[in-house]
């Protein structure tokens, strides 16, 4: 049986009034956010999180918070010898790297009772779901923050410990090396400027930027784009896909979840992930590792007549491995950072390409408060 939103409003000031019933909404409402947040962020399709408490973490000797400390396989190797030979005798040593946690919170949302009945929607479940995509949001965006970052480690490796632009100008003069980023074939094809016009992904990109990770002995397993870019699918030809797959797509598009052998994860947040930008990831055990420390919190409460409620998470995100990602670029220019972290290798237009900051994510598409709605009809 449905309920009329004004009443589960309605419903929920009342319970609020009650210190029990407080706390088992705040119970229902963690229980149903967590459940939430891992089906809508694409950075958990790429490393599946692990839920973690105080007893499996250790604590941290610069600060006073918990961290959870990452064992590296050890280094290993075989030789051939004649019969009286000995081999090379190794010290067993396995690295090990340290995953801090840190919080991602929605805002702390607060109305007063008197108001809230003046609605017809469950304004507060809205916010509610809402707040689920909202931390999710910025899950990704650190995510897409710290494997742009692996990235340009890559680079600086293979450019001779420098930061070199690589943009289309140096990648075909032969004075930027390609380790850890590719450009697509039509972006280094096209003349002109160094800019961020997005091309159409091509077949050959994809295989290109497989062999960048096949090279170094990981195989590769989850491609991660978004939605306009895997849109140029459509225009491949028969050549690039056969009589079968052509057929099926003219009809009702390119449907399958893998490409080329790569599960494709897809996103339509084009504020973090920006278009022209794909990423190749290594399985997750080659790659890194994502925590949640204890549940997901949520918080509501009711002071008089204001009721107030909010939701927020303690995550920890490890890329280990800089080697289990390589990325293609479909644009031209270049995002190549400089000994600062600067912009200075950066060519115009670079903002276009990167994610967003965290103050504009999510830019309201409605203009209802400018009063920009149709049919708007003024009435005297």
């Amino acid at each position: 049986m449905s309920v009329n939103a004004q009443v589960m409003n309605d419903l929920l000031s009342e319970r609020l009034d009650n210190p029990a019933e407080r706390t088992k909404l705040a119970a229902y409402a963690g229980d149903y956010i967590r459940d939430r947040l891992r089906e809508e962020s694409f950075a958990r399709k790429v490393i599946p999180p692990k839920q973690v408490t105080k007893d499996e973490c250790q604590v941290s000797v610069n600060h006073d918070t918990l961290v959870k400390i990452i064992e590296v396989a050890p280094n290993s190797r075989a030789m051939s010898m004649s019969f009286r030979g000995e081999p090379t005798t190794r010290l067993v040593r396995a690295p090990r790297a340290e995953v801090s946690f840190f919080t991602i919170s929605s805002e702390k949302f607060e109305k007063p009772e008197q108001e809230l009945l003046a609605y017809q929607m469950p304004i507060t479940k809205i916010i509610e779901d809402n707040s689920v995509k909202d931390i999710q949001e910025i899950e990704d965006r650190e995510f897409l923050i710290h494997t742009e970052a692996c990235i340009q480690a890559l680079q600086f490796e293979a450019n001779g410990n420098a930061y070199v632009a690589f943009n289309r100008t140096n990648f075909n003069a032969g004075t930027a090396v390609s380790a850890g980023v590719v450009k697509g074939s039509l972006a280094l094809a096209a003349g002109g400027v160094d800019d961020f016009i997005v091309r159409d992904l091509q077949r050959r990109d994809i295989v290109t930027v497989r062999k960048l990770l096949s090279a170094n002995r990981l195989r590769p397993d989850r491609l991660l784009m978004t939605e306009p870019d895997w849109d140029t699918i459509g225009t491949w030809t028969t050549e690039d896909m056969g009589d079968k797959i052509e057929s099926e797509t003219l009809v009702d598009g390119y449907t399958y979840n893998t490409l080329l052998g790569l599960n494709v994860i897809r996103t339509i947040k084009t504020d973090i992930l920006r278009p022209g930008n794909v990423y190749l990831f290594a399985a997750p055990e080659f790659f890194g590792k994502f925590f949640i420390l204890n549940n997901t919190k949520f918080y509501i409460d009711k002071k008089v007549n204001i009721i107030s409620w909010q939701a927020w998470e303690d995550v920890g995100m490890g890329l280990i491995n800089i080697a289990g990602v390589r990325k293609l670029e479909l644009f031209r220019g270049s995002l190549t950072t400089d000994a600062t972290g600067g912009d200075t290798n950066k060519d115009v237009g670079f903002a276009t390409a990167e994610p967003v900051e965290e103050e504009v994510l999510a830019a309201e598409n409605n203009r209802v408060d400018q009063g920009i709605h149709f049919p708007n009809i003024a009435s005297f």
